[in-house]
């Protein structure tokens, strides 16, 4: 793909000798930066353990007595070559190969209804029909759900429509699609390059996410809340769990694929998988920015940069939405720069897409209102300005309407409240009180404005952070350098420090929240690159890239990076995660009769339990207060019964967790001394012990008894 005429000044080939001085600079800056980021501690591995340590123990014999076997690249060759569990993952590929082909069928239709299906290059409009198609996925999920129409008949039926529909569209359309100003595909030499460096981050990333989630987040909400809508056949207000209520779209491609295989487990293996193809869109995205405003070169860098990027593979990995944010965020980059200069005829309707892009992302999560609304509304208003027409704006607030709407309205009719649990101050919310709500800012509320605390988090983005690529930091700043795109640099760099500093100053600075600013980063990295073409700096580029791709690698053959047991035995691991997480709820969940149903106090990571069982997250209503307080032993007992509890499992290590100083909190109810009284009473059974040894009474497990 050419590069926009902006963006086509040569870079230098031959060195004035002014020049040679800064080239020595420059090598100087690489050498320290990459020893020193080599050299800290990563900030969440135990042990001091460094870049440089990972590196040198990744290949064999670097390190005297490293054999192959001990080496990490040994042992991911050994975690990668189950070879025979392969065909385990095969209808979870292809079932994330249906829902993606429906997805890109449908952006394909809503960039019909747009009357942009023949606009600019099909890259572009590959992206454009993936994010579309993604959200457009989601919201027809939402709203099927709350119908209570979603079935496994109906969503294998629905994912064939929008293709049909596509192919239907295509037949009659009988024309190329040619490009208007630029050649569409990229060289294929690039293509093989690409594809050899990032392959094997790609198929790791593939394999990892079709591995039983580890993170405590998913198996309380991200999927364990589509596994309770279709396990209740609706999407309904769930009480016991406050996450839920925020904006879903991502979880409800978890909560399609459960409905088409018919099984939650699995189905939530094919939706962390569509997860992960998000991270090969985004490179996408990021390749057409790079090359529209730089080169193939750049283009090329750029990609290679973030799709190596430790964070990129824990993103894939993990069920998180992040990943899928990145996504919407460096599509909302490139196609915004296209909308700038679209012809009038069909710039209003490229405004409407950016629009439906931004509704997107927040449909994805509530922080995207500051970080792809408000700043992409912004350009729409430039442009209305501009143009001196308000039709720009109006496009994209109706495009952003579309996605986020429905979730807005949602939560308006549950609870009141538009962006519940936020804005409680201003809109109230069913069952939000001023104690939650407290609680709630103590936990998720803005930190206080410190300027060492501000510097940490900057060397964190830069570099420190555990899954941060050292070539982000190492190119980023030559991007300011290179002839004929110092202007667009300006205009990245702008939003990626908009992007930096709303996370820093309004958020509780959760390090994955700033990680929508990676392919902003990404795409300087790759102008940075390609500053000069001399060969003494091609050969330091190279020395760069191969140092900082191989310790990547390292981090995310190990893992720190995410669970790694690539080919593992998928029917093993469906036991064997559980009792790996929390060895006490896993043998409850194993030993107990059928028909038990516990009450869980304590603990709310519940996905991965197989029985039914009652739960209520940290902010929610504590469901052993309500059951307990101000009722007699008899009453507590009737309502257990009434509630079909058998069981209550009491964590007391989770309780004590939250109670710790800076953690969450906990009710001052729950106390040791509210069970003894029931048991007294005959109510409950003197407990069962699940904790380790010596101390077994830190996981308990009573009885619901019998009146007499």
């Amino acid at each position: 793909m050419k590069p926009s005429p902006a963006a086509a000044a040569p870079a230098r080939k031959t060195l004035a000798p002014e020049v040679y001085g800064l080239l020595a600079a420059i090598a100087l800056f690489e050498a320290v930066w990459l020893y020193w980021i080599l050299e800290q501690p990563l900030p969440n591995a135990q042990g001091g353990i460094t870049r440089s340590y990972l590196l040198w123990r990744f290949f064999p014999e670097v390190v005297p007595e490293v054999t192959w076997k001990q080496s990490f690249l040994g042992l991911a060759w050994q975690e990668m070559s189950h070879f025979g569990n392969l065909p385990q993952r095969l209808p979870i590929v292809l079932a994330a190969g249906l829902i993606i082909a429906a997805a890109v069928a449908l952006g394909g239709l809503i960039l019909r209804v747009l009357k942009l299906r023949k606009w600019d290059t099909p890259l572009a409009r590959f992206v454009l029909s993936y994010g579309l198609g993604m959200s457009g996925v989601g919201v027809i999920a939402l709203i099927l759900g709350r119908l209570g129409l979603l079935s496994p008949g109906l969503v294998r039926i629905g994912l064939f429509m929008p293709i049909a529909g596509e192919i239907v569209a295509m037949i009659r359309d009988r024309s190329k699609i040619k490009s208007r100003q630029y050649e569409s595909i990229p060289p294929w030499n690039a293509i093989l390059g690409l594809i050899l460096v990032v392959g094997p981050f790609l198929i790791a990333m593939s394999l990892s996410s079709m591995l039983p989630t580890i993170d405590f987040d998913a198996i309380e909400y991200h999927l364990e809340g589509p596994r309770e809508y279709f396990q209740n056949g609706r999407i309904s207000f769930l009480p016991h769990n406050v996450y839920t209520s925020m904006p879903f779209n991502i979880e409800m491609l978890h909560l399609t694929a459960m409905h088409l295989l018919n099984d939650w487990w699995r189905g939530a293996l094919v939706g962390q998988l569509l997860v992960a193809s998000f991270a090969p869109m985004t490179g996408a995205a990021i390749w057409l920015a790079a090359s529209r405003w730089g080169s193939t070169r750049a283009a090329w860098v750029a990609t290679v940069v973030y799709l190596t990027t430790p964070w990129v593979y824990r993103l894939a990995s993990l069920p998180y939405v992040e990943g899928p944010l990145c996504f919407y965020h460096a599509a909302l980059v490139a196609i915004a720069g296209l909308a700038w200069n679209a012809a009038p005829e069909i710039k209003n309707r490229v405004f409407a897409a950016i629009g439906l892009l931004a509704g997107g992302a927040m449909a994805i999560k509530y922080p995207a209102l500051i970080s792809a609304v408000i700043p992409f509304g912004l350009v729409a208003l430039a442009a209305a300005r501009r143009d001196r027409s308000l039709r720009p704006i109006i496009a994209f607030c109706l495009g952003v309407a579309v996605f986020i709407g429905p979730w807005l309205i949602k939560n308006v009719i549950d609870t009141g409240n538009p962006v519940y649990p936020l804005g409680y101050k201003v809109f109230g919310g069913r069952d939000w009180t001023p104690a939650r709500e407290a609680k709630w800012e103590n936990a998720h509320g803005r930190r206080p404005i410190q300027v060492r605390a501000f510097f940490d988090s900057l060397i964190d983005v830069a570099g420190r952070s555990d899954w941060q690529s050292p070539a982000i930091a190492a190119l980023v700043p030559l991007a300011f350098l290179r002839r004929g795109s110092k202007r667009i640099a300006g205009w990245i760099a702008a939003y990626v420090a908009y992007l930096f500093l709303t996370w820093w100053l309004l958020t509780h600075r959760l390090d994955r929240f700033w990680l929508p600013l990676l392919p902003g980063l990404a795409v300087l990295a790759g102008l940075g690159a390609d500053w000069m073409r001399s060969t003494v700096w091609t050969a330091i580029l190279v020395y760069i890239l191969s140092l900082s791709i191989a310790a990547n690698f390292a981090d995310c053959s190990t893992p720190l990076a995410g669970l790694n047991e690539w080919t593992g035995d998928l029917n093993v691991m469906r036991s064997g995660v559980p009792r790996m997480l929390n060895p006490p709820l896993a043998r409850i969940d194993a030993e107990l009769p059928p028909g038990a149903k516990p009450l869980l106090v304590g603990q709310a990571a519940v996905f991965h339990i197989a029985r039914p069982v009652v739960y209520n997250t940290v902010f929610d209503h504590e469901t052993f207060e309500g059951i307990d307080r101000d009722r007699s032993p008899e009453e507590v007992r009737a309502e257990l019964q009434r509630r079909g509890i058998t069981h209550i499992y009491v964590d007391w290590n989770e309780i004590e967790r939250y109670r710790s100083p800076g953690n969450y909190g906990f009710t001052d109810y729950v106390t040791p001394a509210r069970f003894e009284r029931l048991m007294r009473a005959g109510v409950l059974s003197e407990p069962r012990g699940f904790g380790k040894e010596p101390d077994t009474a830190r996981q308990q497990l009573f009885t619901v008894l019998p009146a007499k």
